[in-house]
């Protein structure tokens, strides 16, 4: 699960050049039907699901309870997400996730590969259960 272009140029500027980051007021999970590589490309789209949106992964909550404190340089997602209901017209696949600055746009923080790619027919859920999301940094 590596993290972005943009949080490596972020965590590098900010540990070594002493150039200040605002940490994201929120911070949003996304799902993907491609490896989302480092760029957070082929996330879901609204023409194949149209209920579909990134989830505030501190649901509404102060931005720090969406996930454990780090240890070992790794934490993994405190809260359940629940996805709206797939209402698109035909199944589809998702095979990743990541993590947002934003609810729209905004800048990609990190990316993974799920356990099992899903294929997601007309009125399925998705549910993310505490602690299946690691972020880990090498």
């Amino acid at each position: 699960m590596p993290a972005t272009t943009y949080t490596g140029n972020k965590l590098i500027d900010q540990l070594v050049r002493g150039v200040a980051f605002d940490p994201p007021a929120r911070v949003f999970l996304a799902l993907h039907t491609a490896d989302p590589g480092v760029t957070g490309a082929s996330e879901m789209t609204a023409a194949k699901w149209p209920g579909y949106a990134r989830l505030d992964a501190a649901q509404g909550a102060a931005v720090g309870t969406g996930f454990a404190a780090a240890a070992t340089k790794k934490t993994k997602n405190a809260k359940q997400l629940l996805f709206p209901t797939m209402d698109g017209a035909a199944s589809v696949t998702i095979t990743h996730w990541s993590l947002w600055d934003a609810l729209t746009g905004g800048n990609c923080l990190w990316t993974g590969a799920l356990t099992y790619q899903k294929t997601l027919n007309p009125t399925d859920e998705v549910v993310v259960h505490p602690n299946e999301l690691q972020l880990e940094i090498d």
